[in-house]
């Protein structure tokens, strides 16, 4: 039997494991940390128990195929519970408003906040209605490595049903003229490292499965995500090691043929697929290539003592310059003033992680990776400060001395801790893509036997996207 080698127990590489196995491989899992689940990772921090990444669940049948190629059933692994909001948004100087989860009750919703964008809201719903299934037989099916796969007759009919001259804002702007709705949308490229200057119809995908199909909280907590795919694999003969974290791999004029750890230990192997970034990864081979990163994201976890009213599981926190803000981030690539804030409260739903009384809380706010002009660990208390100030803009505040606990995550943290490159957690900037419009691709350009999953590569980040990167990284070396 071949051996292959995945780096990194996130769950890019779990899925990967679990694909490679039912493949046929014989599968060890290299992690450099004591545990699963990379930035999906539960972490227990005193009597709080944290989930330090994706929170806002989509899609929840690209994880079941995972459990029906296996011949399993998710359920007995891992349960979904669709929630009754998509959010709560506090847009500054109005009463909240709650977006309720089903199609109907929102689109009712939208109705009555932008009755002027109802029509607008339907004709974007029924294009993207009429598109979601290419993207099943596209985007979702298979990686897309180079400019003539462009050619995809599915992805050119996917295109054309957008103007390929107007760029993502126009595309909003011409749907909805409400600066609540347009605030929504606005951010959705940035999910995967793109702009509103960019020609990126596919961001509206987001949302529209958000409208469409729901969101949805795992039983658990999102690490329980992970933690079903590490049982899956082992059992069905995956070989876990822990505290084994990869320096490089290793490979002769054409072929992969192992890797380093940071020990000096060599494993061989007859194939490896890297959880890791990809760029960071292949720098010891190829050098530091030098581009832009894409976007990155500032976070915040607080632990505090007392209950925290007027939340709900997301919460979107929107001030009324938002439009200033995107320019700061899109255009200028800084640290947005008066940033959007989403905010996670997942006591309701997930009550093993805070002690009763009192609130566990995590923001998130989209922001340039390492750039010129941001320097992390000098400027991180100053935006914790800006969090801060426009939650308080939203009548969420708290004193300092509630506060149990406070946990920062800056892109350095995502560049030092988790390898990614230059902090992004999409990969390099437009530029650097193909066509401008795909992450990187998930084989490597020297070694065939060597392929790549996870946020940085296709088809993209968020935890569903990464499940299926796994499932492509696995597929290339089938190919070969």
């Amino acid at each position: 039997m071949k051996q292959l080698i995945v780096i990194g127990a996130g769950q890019g590489g779990l899925s990967a494991a679990i694909y490679a196995k039912l493949k046929g491989w014989d599968v060890l899992v290299l992690e450099g940390r004591e545990q699963s689940g990379g930035k999906a990772g539960g972490i227990v921090q005193g009597d709080y128990l944290l989930d330090p990444g994706p929170s806002i669940i989509i899609l929840p049948r690209l994880y079941e195929a995972v459990f029906a190629a296996a011949g399993r059933k998710m359920s007995d692994y891992l349960v979904f519970d669709k929630l009754p909001t998509i959010s709560r948004i506090y847009f500054e100087g109005s009463p909240p408003l709650d977006l309720p989860g089903t199609r109907e009750e929102c689109l009712r919703t939208l109705k009555e906040i932008a009755p002027q964008d109802y029509r607008g809201i339907q004709d974007l719903l029924r294009k993207l209605g009429s598109v979601a299934p290419l993207v099943d037989k596209t985007v979702f099916s298979r990686p897309y490595l180079t400019s003539k796969d462009m050619l995809d007759p599915g992805l050119l009919q996917f295109g054309l049903r957008f103007n390929p001259l107007r760029n993502y804002r126009q595309m909003v702007d011409r749907w909805v003229t409400s600066p609540l709705l347009r605030a929504f949308f606005y951010g959705f490229p940035s999910y995967g490292g793109q702009t509103w200057n960019s020609k990126a119809p596919g961001a509206f995908l987001i949302p529209y499965y958000m409208i469409e199909d729901g969101v949805y909280f795992p039983r658990g907590g999102v690490r329980a995500i992970p933690a079903a795919f590490e049982k899956l694999a082992k059992e069905l003969g995956v070989e876990f090691r822990y505290n084994s974290k990869v320096n490089e791999v290793l490979g002769n004029e054409s072929k992969a043929t192992g890797v380093r750890l940071t020990t000096g230990e060599v494993i061989s192997a007859h194939a490896v697929v890297s959880n890791a970034d990809k760029l960071s990864l292949l720098t010891p081979r190829d050098g530091d290539p030098g581009w832009e990163p894409s976007f990155s994201y500032f976070t915040c976890h607080w632990g505090i003592s007392k209950t925290i009213q007027g939340l709900d599981h997301h919460v979107l926190v929107i001030p009324k310059n938002f439009e200033t803000g995107f320019e700061e981030l899109y255009d200028k690539r800084t640290f947005p003033t008066n940033p959007i804030v989403y905010l996670n409260a997942v006591g309701a739903l997930d009550p093993l992680a805070q002690p009763p009384g009192k609130t566990l809380l995590f923001s998130v706010v989209t922001a340039p990776a390492e750039v010129k002009g941001i320097h992390w660990e000098e400027s991180k208390w100053n935006y914790v400060k800006s969090v801060k100030s426009e939650l308080r803009s939203a009548g969420i505040e708290w004193c300092e001395d509630d506060e149990e606990f406070q946990r920062i995550q800056t892109p350095s943290t995502f560049a030092q801790r988790d390898g990614n490159y230059r902090g992004s957690l999409y990969g390099p900037d437009e530029p650097h893509r193909l066509m401008g419009l795909f992450p990187l691709g998930n084989r490597d350009a020297k070694w065939d036997n060597l392929t790549f999953c996870g946020g940085s590569v296709q088809p993209g980040a968020g935890l569903p996207m990464v499940t299926l990167s796994g499932k492509f990284a696995v597929d290339l070396l089938s190919t070969r």
